[in-house]
This record gives structure tokens, C-alpha cells and sequence, in this order.
């Protein structure tokens, strides 16, 4: 539901309202719009107007989800919204940028930062400041350490664990059927065994 936001601006300023009263900085994450691209010229007002302190717009609609490319067009419209509604508010962008080096254009355009959500299954190393080729090896031991951080805080049970695998069992000789291993596995000590035996 929080896309259904944006068709009861009135809730959502009521919402960032009753959340600052905590005294405590509010962020705001949104889409363009419900349905259409062109929403957000009265949608980001509203938000605006409540003087976040950051504010990220993901560049595609609700009703777009991912099918379509993000709308990179309409950042300098959504910079200069920004700067004539709530100045101090950081401004971040997120849709379709898979590197820090893709988003320094739009940096360069009047944001102050760039999300990077799906970049990530993609490439888990996408935030360094020099990019290079990472070997299998490399991804393996990142995997390991995803499942030391799992077993550490608990935060999920095992299975939802499982959509990560890909992000790193991927693009080298093999990863298909070790992927399908780990899918058929049930606990951390399955998929732990599974790794241990790729040479």
C-alpha cells in the first residue's frame, strides 16, 4: 500500500505531520505517480511542501513497476520542483542506475544522491569507486559472509534468503545447477555445504 499514497495526498502529509512530531529527520521514498509519468508535477509539491528532510523518487509510476525505463527526463523538472518548494530537502533518485558512475550525471544535474536497489542483484560490487572484473572466488566468499550476517542477526528465516543466492551464484561455469541446489536447500547448514563443495 504505499503506492495507494499518492491518490490521498492528504494522508500522506498528514502522515509526515503526525512523524515529525517525533523530532526526528523524515525521509520519503515515492514513485512519479499512480499511473502516469506526469503525476508527480502535483504529487511532489505535496510532498515538498511538508519540507522533508530527504525525499527519493523512484523515475517510474506505480502502474509501470519495472516494465518500463526509468524516466531520467524528468530530473531536472523534479531538481527544480525541489529547489523552489524546499530547498534543504536532500533530493535522491533511484530507477535503473546500476553504477555510482552512471548516477555522477545526475549528481551533476542538482541531486544529492542516487539509490541503488535492483543494481545490486546484478552486480553486488556496484558501489565501488573503481569497478573491475570479481572472480568466482570473490563472489563465493561474499555469499559466505551474506550467510555470517544472517546466522549473526537472524533477521528473516532461510527461505527468503534464497533470492540472493543469484546475486552471486551467477556468470561463471556451473552457476545454473549450483543455483538449483541452493533453491532445493531448507537451512543455512544445507547451503553451506553446497558452497563448500564448489571447486
Amino acid at each position: 500500500g504505499g503506492s495507494a499514497l499518492i491518490r490521498t495526498p492528504e494522508l500522506a502529509q498528514e502522515i509526515i505531520r503526525s512523524t515529525k512530531k517525533a523530532g526526528l529527520p523524515v525521509s520519503v521514498k515515492t514513485r512519479l505517480g499512480y499511473t502516469y509519468p506526469e503525476e508527480y508535477k502535483d504529487w511532489l509539491p505535496v510532498i515538498l511542501a511538508e519540507k522533508p528532510s530527504a525525499l527519493t523518487v523512484h523515475l517510474r509510476t506505480k502502474k509501470e513497476m519495472s516494465k518500463v525505463d526509468a524516466h531520467f527526463e524528468l530530473v531536472p523538472d523534479i531538481v527544480k520542483l525541489r529547489d523552489e518548494i524546499s530547498p534543504r530537502t536532500k533530493l535522491i533518485i533511484n530507477g535503473d542506475i546500476l553504477t555510482p558512475k552512471q548516477g555522477q550525471k545526475f549528481i551533476e544535474q542538482g541531486v544529492d544522491g542516487i539509490m541503488i536497489g535492483r543494481g545490486v542483484f546484478q552486480n553486488p560490487f556496484c558501489f565501488e569507486k573503481a569497478p573491475r572484473e570479481h572472480s568466482r572466488a570473490e563472489l563465493i566468499e561474499l555469499l559466505n559472509y551474506h550467510l555470517d550476517l544472517h546466522e549473526k542477526y537472524q533477521t528473516m528465516t532461510f527461505e527468503p534468503l534464497k533470492r540472493f543466492f543469484k546475486i552471486y551464484i551467477n556468470n561463471f561455469p556451473g552457476a545454473a545447477a549450483i543455483r538449483a541446489k541452493l533453491m532445493e536447500s531448507h537451512e543455512l547448514q544445507d547451503a553451506r555445504g553446497i558452497i563448500k563443495d564448489i571447486k
